[in-house]
């Protein structure tokens, strides 16, 4: 599942990956931006309320990357399809 989040008027698209079944479920979620910043919760939204806070934290410490990330998010959004093999 692809979807956009918000981050201080940065726009950055996250990849939301269902892991575990039932009780276990969680949602890993990470900006295809910043694919290093990953985290996850129990739900969509709490994945992406953490997300938002750890790429918050991270831009905090490195604003250049942050102004690097704005300005690779002004572009086209990028295709996300699947292919069977």
């Amino acid at each position: 599942m692809m979807d956009k989040i918000r981050c201080n008027d940065i726009g950055v698209d996250i990849i939301i990956c269902p892991e575990g079944m039932g009780k276990n479920k969680v949602y890993s979620i990470n900006a295809i931006q910043v694919p290093h910043v990953v985290t996850q919760g129990k739900t969509i939204d709490e994945a992406k309320k953490r997300l938002k806070e750890a790429l918050m934290l991270y831009f905090e410490d490195s604003p250049k990357l942050k102004k690097e990330v704005f300005d690779l998010c002004q572009a086209e959004a990028p295709m996300i399809s699947r292919i069977f093999l």
